[in-house]
């Protein structure tokens, strides 16, 4: 019995470790930040927000004109007219709250858009590399899924080059 036991070890041993699924790493954040479209995506990003920030400024501005005329007028004006430009003030207030919101809910949304093509060439070639690497799984480590990992797992260095970056670019804040 001793031996039938022995003999099926040897046999299906080999076999058990081939079934065995392969896993891969990477960090999906510093590919797509070492992509070439991604200055693209920055300086798009940047040119957006700038243009925000000049409409916020200018309801701001507004906003502080408003009050300067308040504080320097209020004694002069009856309490109907005080009531009235306080309820200006007040209105003034929430819309730049309003938009400062949806400011930023915009900008969330343009940098979702301007990503969404950069997230999918690099999926693709994600793809590509788990199966020229025969592996079952790719875990991301920009997003806290791996615990541990052997640094020899690591396939970002070959999607790099599936997407015709240089392999040992680093980007910028990363390091």
């Amino acid at each position: 019995m001793r031996f039938h036991l022995a003999l099926m070890t040897c046999l299906v041993g080999p076999f058990a470790l081939q079934a065995q699924t392969n896993f891969g790493y990477l960090n999906s954040m510093e590919i797509i930040y070492v992509m070439p479209e991604m200055k693209d995506v920055q300086k798009k990003l940047t040119d957006y927000s700038t243009e925000l920030d000049a409409e916020f400024k200018t309801m701001t501005e507004g906003y502080r004109k408003l009050e300067a005329d308040y504080k320097a007028n209020a004694s002069k004006w009856s309490e109907t007219i005080r009531q009235l430009k306080e309820e200006e003030l007040v209105q003034d207030q929430q819309k730049i709250q309003r938009s400062q919101e949806a400011f930023q809910q915009d900008l969330a949304e343009k940098q979702q858009l301007l990503l969404e093509p950069l997230l999918m060439k690099a999926d693709s070639a994600i793809k590509v590399v788990a199966k020229e690497k025969n592996l079952g799984y790719v875990f991301d480590t920009s997003k806290n899924a791996l615990l541990f990992a052997e640094e020899s797992g690591d396939i970002s260095t070959f999607v790099k080059m599936k997407l015709g970056i240089d392999p040992n670019a680093k980007p910028q804040g990363m390091e």
